[in-house]
């Protein structure tokens, strides 16, 4: 995902782009435990502007996948005005969706990141597309301890596939689903081709 280039949306479970940042249009069921008080991220950001990048972090929590050599800070990321998930202001670093549930409760725990920045740079997720299922994905929270998950999936989904599942989960297990954009970069169109989401499951479950 890229500042740089259209965001990620998620319509009544179908994934589609529009003309606002990389983020991803969070579910109606997976808002509920976001609050009127929640602090809300401006929905759209001026090109300008989003080149400045500016830190909103907690510096402890990271997030580590060693077979990509990932190991980066996890921003807290909440809504847009246009209730898509926010995304990390620095390229470099992933962004948990905090309304969500954290990695290791029950539930989906959603991460997700950037793909390429401006000018060429590369974003934390620029090879997330590469990771094999039994690839182990640790987070290390804001008090020092870590839970592990391992892959059991990647996929990559067409635009108009149903994405309800990245948020949601009944199995009542603990799982962290990590996206970002992959494909083809269209110019006609401007978008990506495919999505990329990487389904794992909490070691020990």
């Amino acid at each position: 995902m890229t500042l740089a280039l259209f965001g990620l949306l998620l319509y009544h479970g179908v994934l589609s782009y529009a003309a606002v940042p990389a983020s991803v249009i969070v579910p109606s069921e997976a808002r509920l435990t976001a609050t009127a008080s929640a602090p809300v991220l401006a929905g759209k950001i001026e090109a300008t502007a989003a080149k400045k990048i500016i830190k909103k972090t907690a510096p402890t929590s990271r997030l580590s996948i060693p077979s990509l050599g990932v190991n980066a800070i996890i921003e807290h990321v909440g809504l847009t005005a246009q209730g898509s998930m926010g995304v990390p202001r620095d390229p470099m670093n992933a962004g948990w969706y905090e309304f969500g549930p954290r990695p290791g409760e029950l539930g989906s725990a959603v991460i997700d990141g950037h793909v390429n920045w401006f000018r060429g740079a590369t974003g934390v997720f620029a090879n997330l597309q590469l990771v094999k299922p039994g690839a182990k994905i640790t987070v290390r929270s804001e008090d020092g301890k870590a839970v592990t998950f391992v892959v059991h999936e990647v996929r990559t989904f067409d635009p108009s596939a149903n994405a309800e599942e990245i948020f949601s989960s009944g199995d009542g297990q603990s799982h962290l689903n990590l996206i970002t954009c992959g494909g083809v970069w269209d110019k006609k169109t401007q978008q990506y081709s495919e999505r990329i989401v990487v389904f794992a499951d909490k070691i020990g479950e």
